[in-house]
């Protein structure tokens, strides 16, 4: 399974050297940052250069950072062509879930179901962690 991530600017790349800083080199895992003179024309290009490079029968992972933001937009243009998979408002937690569903040998349809399952543990007041520790 091929992994892309999207972002404004460079949060994508920043995101993907974390995840392999915690889980090592990996494999068909790429980001594109839609830098700010960039087009979006041309940043959707370069997304689906990415995706026709992809195995036959491969499937594709993409996440996204921000919801109706300008790479969303680009890859759900994309999706009308090509058979994706779109997870957004990725963060590092959910990063971090896509990437051991996939070491795991889940299929994109899985991991995206589990990454949804986890999501609403991802954010965490610490104020309020430290008052429960307290009591």
């Amino acid at each position: 399974m091929k992994v892309i991530a999207v972002s404004h600017g460079t949060y994508a790349g920043g995101l993907i050297d974390t995840v392999q800083m915690i889980a090592g080199p990996q494999e068909d895992l790429k980001a594109f940052g839609l830098a700010e003179e960039e087009s979006v024309d041309t940043f959707r290009e370069r997304i689906e250069e990415e995706i026709k490079a992809a195995g036959d029968g491969e499937e594709i992972l993409i996440v996204s950072d921000l919801f109706y933001g300008s790479p969303f937009n680009a890859v759900v243009s994309l999706m009308q062509k090509y058979d994706l998979y779109h997870l957004t408002g990725i963060n590092l937690p959910l990063m971090m879930e896509v990437i051991m569903g996939r070491y795991g040998g889940k299929t994109a349809q899985e991991i995206c179901e589990s990454a949804l399952e986890a999501a609403p543990g991802t954010f965490r007041d610490v104020r309020e962690l430290f008052k429960e520790a307290e009591e």
